[in-house]
């Protein structure tokens, strides 16, 4: 738009500087607004040495198309096209006898101004567009800091919940080694006591302790196993079960996308999947590559296991493996879909989210 402009204020002061309005003067303000409109849409260095070529031509013919070469220098100028620079120079000299010194300084002067505004313009264009470029730099560097800085954030969540795992499952430990063996003890040291006892305003009393004692180690243990479960960590989970395969030189692409831990349920049936499907590819595939995708969706779980072993077709119902996955999915209302031909074994996988509860 900026070239527009300085080119429309060139031809305008050319129009000025010719003054006449004659034939000959139309015919070159046309003819010059024809070149300097296809100069300015096509940056050809040909068609501008062309177009210049015709230009010095007319100008040494009719002396009113000097008046306009102003107009066409902006742009020869610009393509660095210099011998036409001097070429129209050159013009300006053959018919400088014939015009006075007032047209002749109003001529170069316009001839200048049209040289220093298309320096300017590339000037303030060149720093434009330096500044947009910084601009969308500076746009993507905040955009990767944006995402470092989330994927830090998650890192660091994940580092504390899995600290808070490691930690709920230290305390399951230590409740089951020490209190649990402590209330064993108790237990069994009150039913010998029972057992040995002959006062009968004793035994009441024992058998409370002891009932009081075994309810004591039925909490524990059911708090001991409640503490496990939640312990238990879904993702460094599957990547145990698969790390097997990597082991024995498969290749193994695992993609895990669950962002909240699943129900207790849900997360056992899923670990013990891909334990077995794990397990099966190990001992009866041919498959150098294995593909474990599990997923999580608004309404549903979903888990694909997927091998390039060279395998014939088979019934979900044929070996124990196989029987026991159909009976965990149906037992949480899920869809497990099995399939095998000669580009491999798959299994499929979906738990809907809304029917299963801890």
């Amino acid at each position: 738009m900026r070239k527009l402009t300085d080119k429309l204020i060139i031809l305008l002061l050319c129009c000025i500087l010719n003054g006449a309005s004659d034939a000959a003067s139309v015919a070159a303000f046309l003819t010059t607004l024809c070149s300097a409109a296809v100069l300015q849409y096509r940056e050809s260095q040909r068609l501008s040495g062309i177009i210049g070529v015709l230009s010095l031509f007319l100008s040494l013919l009719i002396p009113e198309f000097l008046f306009f070469l102003p107009a066409l220098l902006y742009d020869f100028t610009a393509r660095r096209l210099w011998w036409i620079c001097a070429a129209a120079g050159g013009c300006f000299v053959y018919h400088a006898a014939d015009m006075d010194m007032r047209r002749i300084s109003a001529l170069l002067l316009t001839a200048l101004l049209a040289v220093l505004l298309q320096r300017r313009t590339t000037a303030l264009l060149a720093v434009e567009k330096k500044y947009i470029q910084t601009r969308d730099s500076s746009a993507e560097i905040t955009m990767l800091l944006t995402e470092k800085n989330r994927h830090l954030h998650e890192n660091q969540d994940n580092e504390i919940r899995l600290a808070t795992l490691r930690e709920r499952n230290r305390i399951a430990r230590e409740i089951h080694d020490n209190v649990g063996h402590l209330l064993s003890r108790s237990i069994l040291q009150t039913g010998a006591l029972c057992a040995m006892n002959r006062d009968e305003t004793m035994q009441e009393a024992l058998s409370a302790l002891n009932d009081t004692l075994s309810s004591a180690m039925t909490t524990i243990r059911k708090s001991v196993h409640d503490l496990h479960d939640e312990s238990v960590d879904l993702k460094q989970s599957v990547e145990e079960a698969v790390r097997p395969l990597s082991e024995n030189g498969l290749r193994v692409r695992l993609e895990f996308d669950c962002t909240a831990d699943p129900p207790n349920k849900i997360k056992f049936c899923l670990i013990s999947i891909v334990k077995e499907g794990t397990s099966n590819i190990l001992r009866h595939s041919s498959a150098d590559s294995v593909s474990v995708i599990l997923r999580e969706h608004p309404a549903f779980y979903q888990l694909m296991i997927e091998d390039n072993g060279i395998c014939e077709a088979v019934n979900s119902t044929d070996g124990i493996g196989l029987s026991n996955m159909r009976e965990r999915v149906e037992s949480l209302g899920g869809i497990l879909q099995i399939s095998a031909d000669k580009t491999g074994f798959r299994i499929f996988i979906s738990l809907k989210k809304e029917t299963n509860r801890k």
